[in-house]
């Protein structure tokens, strides 16, 4: 028993010596990974691929980096600010970039850390996209072709179509590309030269040049590529921001102020069509009143006429009848002679039978007196 035991001891710390041996000797690389064994901090290998390697124990150390593309974007200081372009505009520009280390060994050398590579790449890609846009007018970094401006939010929104919009009204987008400081420019939509696209693409060829130049212009490797780049957001300065707010408010306001008023002008247009209507209608409807009352009446007076031609005698008789019952009462006095008009009717009567005619022939024979000598009434 007391045999076996040591040679259990020695058994164990053998098998741990190997296992540290080995733990130091082999290393796995992820298919995610990049692997790089350094000697006293120089890198002298670089495993690229996956699988299981070797090194010298407790004199190489292996550095690890990944192997999958880097996203970079421009965050708080990191965005371009007050970037002036060609023609006069300075806008805010939030830059993006992917890179990949394609040369661990080189990697190492040159930038030591992934900190160190991203930090190389965006510095190259804001001092090159800061150098193109001051290069360039504003048209060229948010615009990429000639294609005509579309409004059709902005008609929607006016409710009708392009052709029936003032032509004051359809100039939304270049309101917004008006200069700073309140200055107007030229309102009218810049031709397109290079456009946003060759824009980038050209500050992306220069960045690539730039990672295989030193500062004074001699060839270096650095060990990383730019895969890609661009132009996440452009904004203006947030004092034209405002301003260009500010003329689009009152551009709108104009645009409420003018539906307002063509509302209003419509509205008394038919107002005064109504009216015109209306009073048209009344003199219509007046004027055909007049002529059928007119109408009545000349055949109202024609009746009477033909009434007065065919009895005129008894229409005399009844008008004589109703003047003597207006003018006289049970206690009237008249002082007047028998020749007087007013008694034509009774010299008209013929005698009643058996009546003297002495009388009626007196009456008739009378002598004329002075014609109204006294009226009096009780």
């Amino acid at each position: 028993m007391n045999r076996i035991f040591p040679s259990v001891i020695v058994l164990a710390i053998v098998l741990v010596t190997l296992w540290v041996l080995i733990a130091n000797i082999f290393f796995t690389v992820d298919e995610r990974e990049l692997a790089v064994v350094l000697q006293f901090g120089e890198p002298i290998a670089g495993f690229t691929e996956p699988g299981l390697k070797w090194k010298l124990p407790f004199i190489h150390e292996v550095r690890r980096f990944p192997k999958t593309y880097q996203f970079w974007l421009g965050t708080g200081g990191e965005i371009l600010v007050d970037v002036p372009t060609a023609d006069g505009k300075k806008i805010e520009v939030t830059p993006w970039a992917i890179w990949r280390i394609t040369d661990p060994v080189q990697f190492v050398r040159e930038l030591r850390t992934v900190a160190n590579g991203e930090l190389r790449i965006k510095e190259f890609v804001r001092s090159q996209l800061r150098d193109a846009i001051t290069a360039n007018n504003l048209v060229e970094v948010v615009r990429s072709s000639d294609r005509k401006l579309s409004y059709t939010l902005q008609v929607g929104m006016l409710g009708g179509e392009s052709s029936q919009v003032p032509n004051e009204q359809m100039v939304v987008a270049q309101e917004l590309t008006r200069t700073t400081a309140g200055t107007a420019v030229a309102s009218e939509v810049e031709r397109v030269r290079l456009g946003r696209e060759k824009l980038v693409a050209q500050v992306k060829a220069a960045v690539r040049e730039r990672l295989h130049r030193g500062s004074k212009g001699e060839e270096i490797r650095r060990g990383i590529e730019l895969v890609d780049m661009g132009i996440a957001r452009v904004d203006f300065v947030p004092t034209v921001q405002e301003a260009a707010f500010k003329r689009l408010i009152a551009f709108l306001e104009s645009v409420a102020a003018y539906y307002v008023n063509e509302g209003q002008r419509r509205k008394q247009e038919i107002l005064n069509m109504t009216h015109y209507e209306v009073e048209k209608i009344l003199g219509e409807g007046k004027r055909e009143a007049n002529r059928i009352r007119g109408q009545v009446e000349a055949e109202i007076i024609q009746m009477y006429a033909d009434a007065i031609r065919q009895m005129g005698e008894f229409y005399d008789f009844i008008r004589t009848l109703e003047m003597y019952k207006k003018c006289f009462g049970p206690n009237t006095r008249l002082v007047v002679t028998t020749e007087s008009e007013i008694f034509a009717l009774f010299r008209r009567l013929s005698p009643v039978p058996g009546e003297p005619e002495a009388v009626a022939g007196a009456t008739s024979s009378s002598t004329p007196a002075v014609p109204v000598v006294e009226e009096t009434r009780e």
